[in-house]
């Protein structure tokens, strides 16, 4: 089981001061994206930026916050992989970071934007 204390909320370039604590979790689209889901505020967000928890998480908590949402799960095992594939990747990113999800021969990444909040630029 995969576990990380970086979990990613949810990033306004508009606002790069403004704190945020809409988790997000990667879902896939129609088209086959890996797009960020605000738990919260159940939109689909563009960038996420990694902050540290007080807490392990795992991609079982994940998995219970994305179904908290009510968006349909078309398959545990595929999504169930997805999360785990998403908490090993934060785990080589550093924490501040501003990050966009992206799918590579199956696998997903994290590409990181900026190094810091104050320095993206769109």
């Amino acid at each position: 089981m995969a576990e990380s204390r970086k979990v990613l909320v949810a990033f306004d370039p508009d606002k790069p001061k403004k704190s945020s604590s809409d988790f997000l979790v990667p879902v896939c689209s129609e088209s086959g994206e890996v797009e960020f889901l605000g738990t919260r505020s159940k939109k689909i967000i563009p960038y996420g930026m990694l902050v540290l928890t007080s807490r392990n998480i795992t991609e079982n908590d994940l998995f219970a916050k994305l179904v908290d949402t009510g968006r349909q799960v078309a398959s545990v095992d595929e999504t169930l992989a997805l999360l785990t594939n998403f908490v090993e990747a934060m785990k080589t990113v550093k924490i501040g970071n501003v990050v966009v999800a992206e799918l590579n021969e199956g696998t997903m990444t994290l590409t990181v934007l900026s190094k810091s909040p104050s320095g993206f630029r769109k």
